[in-house]
C-alpha cells in the first residue's frame, strides 16, 4: 500500500510537471512568432494619437539572448541621441550631455500607455510565467486565452492576459494590469507580414483603458537577425554607442 501511494504521489508531480512545462510551452511559440531569435534588430516607430495632436517617435533596438536591449532614439531631433539599455529587469537611460546614465524604471511610460519594457522587450516568458490556459473564441476565431503572472517586481505589468489564435498562436491581444487589479490597456496585433520564414505581427494598436479618445500605434520594420556585440550591454559603455 505505501508503494502504491509513493507511486501514485510521483505520477501527480510528474503529470503537473509535465502539464506547466506544456503551458509554458504555448508561451514560448506564441513569443517565437514576434521575436525572429534570441538576437536581432529592428525599427520602431510609436504614434501616439490625441484629439490635439500626433506625436512620432522613431527607435533602432538591437536585442541580444533575449534579455539584453539596446534602444536608440532616431526621431524627433530633441530625442536624438538618448539610449536605453535593459538588462533582465534592470534599465538606464543615457541623454546627450550627461556624465553618466540614469537608472530608470521598466514601468515608467514613455509615449501614451506604451512603458518602457514594451519598446525594449518583445517577448512574455521572461518577465511572466503562465498562470492558467483555456480555450474560447475571440473575434470569431478558435482561440488560446493564457493568463501570465508577474515573475519578478520589476515586471513592468503585475498581470496580462493574452490571446492568440489556436492553431497558428499568432496573437490577437492582450490585457495588461496593474497591482491593483485594475486594468492598464489593451493591445490589439495587426499587419501581420511575412518577415524571416514566419507570418510576424507589424503593427500593435495600443487602447488605454481611461482615456477612450487617445490611443498609440507601435510599427515594427527592418527586422533582421544581427549579432551585437556583448561589452555594448554595459552602462558605463552607453556613451560610446550609436545606433549603427
Amino acid at each position: 500500500m505505501k508503494t502504491m501511494l509513493l507511486t501514485l504521489i510521483a505520477a501527480f508531480f510528474c503529470i503537473g510537471g509535465a502539464f506547466a512545462q506544456s503551458n509554458q510551452g504555448i508561451l514560448e511559440k506564441i513569443d517565437n512568432i514576434r521575436a525572429p531569435g534570441k538576437t536581432f534588430t529592428f525599427n520602431l516607430k510609436v504614434t501616439v494619437h490625441t484629439p490635439e495632436k500626433e506625436q512620432v517617435t522613431e527607435f533602432f533596438v538591437r536585442t541580444k539572448d533575449s534579455k539584453k536591449s539596446l534602444v536608440f532614439y532616431k526621431s524627433p531631433a530633441s530625442e536624438k541621441g538618448k539610449i536605453m539599455l535593459m538588462v533582465d529587469d534592470n534599465m538606464w537611460i543615457y541623454m546627450p550631455g550627461n556624465r553618466r546614465p540614469i537608472r530608470i524604471s521598466p514601468q515608467q511610460q514613455i509615449l501614451g500607455r506604451v512603458s518602457n519594457s514594451d519598446v525594449a522587450r518583445v517577448v512574455f516568458n521572461l518577465d511572466y510565467s503562465v498562470d492558467s490556459v483555456k480555450n474560447g473564441r475571440i473575434d470569431n476565431k478558435d482561440a488560446v486565452n493564457i493568463s501570465l503572472k508577474a515573475r519578478t517586481a520589476g515586471a513592468a505589468y503585475s498581470s496580462i492576459d493574452v490571446w492568440a489564435e489556436r492553431e497558428t498562436y499568432k496573437l490577437i491581444k492582450a490585457d495588461f494590469f496593474a497591482l491593483s487589479g485594475r486594468l492598464l490597456k489593451t493591445t490589439h496585433y495587426r499587419g501581420y507580414e511575412t518577415i524571416l520564414d514566419a507570418e510576424r505581427p507589424t503593427i500593435l494598436e495600443v487602447r488605454d483603458s481611461m482615456k477612450k479618445d487617445e490611443y498609440t500605434v507601435m510599427q515594427y520594420s527592418n527586422m533582421k537577425v544581427e549579432e551585437t556585440p556583448e561589452t555594448y550591454f554595459q552602462s558605463t559603455y552607453m556613451e560610446r554607442l550609436s545606433p549603427r
